[in-house]
């Protein structure tokens, strides 16, 4: 099956098309949207057309151009899902803290809190949730995630 697809420089129809292209077999939302890269940076939508023998030929198939907020947000997504894929079920040290100072002086400074906290990892927002509990809502700024065997070697030992 030779499947077609026209990249425009605007919305389809208000718009010139740039560029057709002709492709066999299955292709990935992000392989178009790549070869509409490749053929020019001024692309803002796609119009798909299925093979006449596909059967899901005759419905309307637009893929649009992601905003740089919209590209940065799901590239954050697909790294924040690897993240707790990764880490989920494995326990883990929080250490909150909140910086002091003055950025633009130079002056800022990470001020920890005493407290570090132990539980087992299932998400990010869990964590931040946990943070609230255990800092205060709106206290804390960011956090350290530390795996139970990776904890840092303390700075003094109560005897």
């Amino acid at each position: 099956m030779k499947h077609s697809a026209s990249i425009w420089d605007g919305e389809v129809g208000t718009s010139r098309c740039i560029e057709v292209v002709h492709w066999e077999g299955d292709i990935t939302p992000e392989q178009l949207a790549n070869v509409a890269h490749q053929i020019s940076a001024d692309w803002q939508m796609i119009d798909m057309q299925l093979d006449p023998a596909h059967p899901q030929h005759g419905n309307a198939y637009h893929l649009r151009r992601k905003t740089d907020d919209e590209y940065e947000e799901a590239e954050y997504q697909k790294r924040k899902a690897a993240f707790e894929a990764k880490y989920a079920g494995k326990r883990v040290w929080v250490h909150g803290y909140h910086v002091d100072g003055d950025e633009a002086a130079g002056t800022d400074q990470p001020f920890f809190y005493d407290v570090m906290f132990s539980t087992l990892f299932i998400t990010l927002d869990d964590i931040e949730a946990l943070c609230d509990k255990h800092y205060g809502e709106g206290i804390w700024e960011e956090y350290s995630l530390y795996l139970d065997d990776r904890l840092p070697e303390p700075l003094a030992i109560d005897f």
